[in-house]
């Protein structure tokens, strides 16, 4: 298992009022923490956040890494028009806070991404810890995600623990 330093962070804006507990919790800032470290470490020009809901992560990242294209979708709904407007281009990296423990056909979104990210580009996967299953969180077993991830060229080279876990596959 490898370990990143983990840095505090500020986020520059305020999410919407009916989110805020959440992006405030403790959890939830070790996610953000865990992924602007991880995205200090990886090489980009172009990034896509999927599942970014109110666009904190997109926003934040821009502040971060002016000068590169940063795009999010919401909904990873590929037949959406937004969405299949941003899938016309290939991402360096893609993120995923969150979200793919919610996507019904992860075998089909795991080929969209691979399909539109670089050769040797990154998707950094932040997963919820099982502990909140009991809450109505679902967890996805990092296990079931290599399966799913491998056939479409995208293999695991790390993964940091820190409550709630943070996956990186590269694209071969």
């Amino acid at each position: 298992m490898n370990h990143v330093a983990l840095q505090p962070i500020h986020v520059a804006e305020r999410p919407r009022w009916e989110l805020e507990a959440f992006h405030r919790s403790p959890s939830y800032r070790m996610d953000l923490v865990a992924l602007f470290t991880m995205l200090e470490e990886l090489p980009f020009r172009s990034m896509l956040d999927v599942g970014s809901g109110t666009g904190l992560v997109v926003r934040e990242a821009r502040g971060r890494h002016p000068g590169r294209r940063i795009d999010g979708v919401e909904r990873f709904d590929f037949g959406a028009a937004a969405a299949k407007r941003r899938l016309r281009k290939r991402y360096d990296v893609m993120t995923a806070v969150h979200a793919l423990n919610h996507v019904p056909h992860l075998d089909r979104a795991a080929a969209t991404m691979a399909e539109h990210l670089t050769a040797g580009g990154h998707v950094v996967v932040v997963n919820p810890n099982p502990a909140f299953t009991w809450i109505g969180v679902e967890y996805l077993d990092p296990r079931i995600l290599d399966r799913v991830m491998a056939p479409h060229g995208l293999r695991r080279m790390r993964r940091l623990e820190y409550g709630n876990e943070l996956l990186v596959y590269r694209k071969n």
